[in-house]
């Protein structure tokens, strides 16, 4: 490892001293220098992995994955999938599905093995939450909500066995001056005043949290709320059996406040979530939550900077249990440098009894070969095996349940 570190910088500092010389001089041109800044470009992240890969390997921890997705229809290289979420199946828990985003082109619907069921090619779509039990038209839907940054704006869809059916014929756009690129979203549902609402945030750091409700048939966002944060946000989760909310400041700490509208902004970090914790190598990214029971459970952060994920109690202070990896198997590749995650506590079939992890791959292989990015799925169970005691499995617990 340190031998590869060493030739990386000895490349860096070679094509460094060749940019200096280039720029010097008038003959340079835009190609050369599109040129060098993609050299620099791929050096730089040549050494992030180097030093992701010696910081995961001082974790303990570590799970395989079960199975996962298709790849998404992008080239190898290309930075596209991202963030899930998972769809329970009530009438048939087996065929529940995971919701997937290209942000290089729309939504994708996948089963428990992986397989492509549906495409919405929305456009530019980046994250994605859901909830169950929406009323409309006479009856209850589980909405889904996820940030489109073409448009700068927020879409919503129906979610089936079979389809993500849009609600709307295009997204809602945002106030650019507050938020400036639709990044990170996630749902809420307020037990306390029976209304369903999206967060979404922007790279600027603020977030808005936005009412859904309808109105002459059709289903409208309205914005409530402006959460303020320093720097740039992704991955946000709502904990509706407490009305918190949580949102991941990518390069500081996970912060905590209170998820109803109403509510102040005055928000605490989570301890042990900031430098002050060895495992917590920034960047922080996805985050969301499996259910205990009686408000108990545990919150899931992606941590890019060492290729691991932070397990932190979800009650209380939030008590950091530690973080764990996932590693290849012969018959799935690992997990590394994670944007978007999604777990659940529900029962999925055979295949996963106590719950299940989806987690984003930046870096997906095939038999050592390269492959466009995807999504791992992981047994709850496994991972509640290497915390021993200190992860509860509680299966089919509805936290939605109004």
């Amino acid at each position: 490892m340190k031998k590869q570190i060493t030739i990386i910088f000895t490349l860096l500092i070679f094509v460094i001293g060749g940019c200096r010389h280039k720029s010097d001089t008038s003959s340079t041109t835009k190609t050369d220098l599109e040129k060098m800044d993609g050299e620099l470009e791929a050096i730089e992240d040549s050494i992030k992995y180097a030093n992701a890969l010696a910081l995961q390997s001082q974790i303990g921890r570590a799970v395989s994955p079960k199975a996962e997705t298709q790849p998404v229809a992008q080239e190898n290289g290309v930075d596209a999938a991202d963030d899930p979420a998972i769809w329970y199946n009530e009438e048939n828990p087996a065929e529940s599905r995971i919701l997937g985003t290209d942000k290089k082109s729309g939504l994708a619907l996948y089963n428990l093995q992986g397989e492509l069921v549906s495409f919405n090619p929305v456009g530019r779509v980046n994250n994605v939450d859901l909830r169950y039990n929406y009323p409309i038209d006479g009856r209850t839907i589980t909405i889904a909500a996820a940030s489109e940054r073409n448009a700068n704006g927020v879409i919503l869809f129906e979610v089936t066995a079979d389809s993500l059916i849009a609600l709307q014929a295009e997204p809602t756009r945002l106030d650019s001056n507050i938020i400036d690129d639709a990044y990170g979203c996630c749902m809420y549902y307020s037990r306390k005043s029976d209304k369903y609402y999206a967060f979404v945030c922007g790279k600027n750091g603020n977030t808005q949290q936005l009412l859904i409700s309808n109105k002459d048939g059709q289903v409208q966002l309205t914005p409530v709320r402006t959460i303020s944060l320093s720097s740039q946000c992704e991955g946000m989760v709502a904990d509706d059996e407490e009305g918190i909310l949580y949102i991941g400041e990518e390069g500081k700490a996970i912060w905590k406040l209170d998820a109803d509208e109403e509510a102040d902004t005055n928000m605490t970090i989570l301890a042990n979530s900031d430098s002050t914790n060895i495992n917590i190598a920034f960047d922080i990214e996805g985050l969301d939550i499996y259910y205990a029971g009686n408000n108990k459970g545990y919150l899931i952060a992606s941590i890019q900077g060492n290729f691991s994920y932070a397990v932190f109690e979800k009650e209380g202070d939030n008590k950091y249990l530690g973080n764990f990896t996932i590693k290849g198997n012969n018959k799935v590749d690992g997990a590394e440098e994670t944007d978007g995650l999604a777990v659940t506590n529900m029962a999925l079939g055979d295949a996963f009894p106590t719950g299940l992890l989806v987690v984003q791959d930046g870096f997906n292989t095939d038999n050592g070969t390269d492959k466009p990015q995807n999504f791992k799925l992981v047994d709850w169970a496994d991972i509640a095996k290497i915390y021993e005691t200190e992860l509860t499995v509680t299966p089919n617990f509805k936290w939605w349940t109004k």
